[in-house]
C-alpha cells in the first residue's frame, strides 16, 4: 500500500514513537519470510502454499489440511491485529511490506472448501503443485490488483487494514477458484 495511498494513515504513523524492541520483527514477517526480496508478500503467501503442498502430498485429508490453513490464518490475523500498529511505529509505513501475516490469513481463506479437482490425485505431487500453485497465483493476482472492497478496506488503520484488505482479496479468489473449479475441473 504504501504511503501515497493512505496519507492521513501515514501521517498518524509518522507521530508514532519508535518501537525499542526489535523481536516482534520476526511475528510480523511471518518467521523471517517477510524479509526476503523481491516481493515479500509473494514469499509470504508461499509459505502457507509450501505447506498445503506438502500436505497434500502427505495425503492428508482436505478438511485436516483445510483445517490447519485456517488455525495458521486465524493465528496470523490475532497477530497481524495485535502488532500491526507497532509494525507501522517500527518499519514507519502504514503497510510494510516485510509483514506478510496478511497473506498466511488471506491463502488460508482463498482455499477454503475449493473443491481439489480428482485429476489432483491421478498426477500426485505433480497434481497437487498445479493446483496449489493456480490457487497461489489467483490470491496474488486479487491481493495485487486491490479490486473493491479491498482498495477499500486497505484504509483502515494499523493491522485491520494490513488485514482486511487480502481478507477481501482472499474470498474474491475463493469464489473465482470455486467457478473455475465447479465449471471447468471437477
Amino acid at each position: 500500500m504504501g504511503d501515497k495511498s493512505n496519507a492521513p494513515l501515514a501521517d498518524r504513523v509518522a507521530g508514532l514513537p519508535t518501537p525499542k524492541e526489535r523481536w516482534p520483527r520476526w511475528i510480523v514477517s511471518g518467521g523471517g519470510a517477510g524479509f526476503l526480496r523481491p516481493a515479500p508478500g509473494s514469499w509470504g503467501t508461499a509459505v502457507p502454499a509450501a505447506l498445503m503442498w506438502i500436505l497434500m502430498t502427505a495425503r492428508v485429508s482436505q478438511a485436516t489440511w483445510t483445517g490447519v490453513l485456517l488455525a495458521i490464518g486465524a493465528l496470523a490475523s490475532v497477530l497481524l491485529i495485535l502488532y500491526g500498529k507497532w509494525a507501522a511505529a517500527y518499519y514507519r509505513e502504514p503497510d510494510p511490506g516485510t509483514v506478510v501475516l496478511d497473506e498466511y490469513a488471506g491463502f488460508a481463506l482463498t482455499i477454503l472448501a475449493v473443491p481439489v479437482p480428482s485429476w489432483c490425485a491421478t498426477h500426485g505431487g505433480w497434481g497437487a503443485f498445479v493446483f496449489v500453485a493456480g490457487l497461489y497465483v489467483l490470491f496474488r493476482l486479487t491481493d495485487t490488483l486491490k479490486l473493491p472492497p479491498a482498495n477499500w478496506l486497505e484504509k483502515l488503520p494499523w493491522g485491520w487494514g494490513v488485514l482486511c484488505d487480502d481478507l477481501a482479496s482472499a474470498v474474491q479468489a475463493n469464489v473465482i477458484a470455486q467457478i473455475i473449479v465447479r465449471l471447468w475441473l471437477i
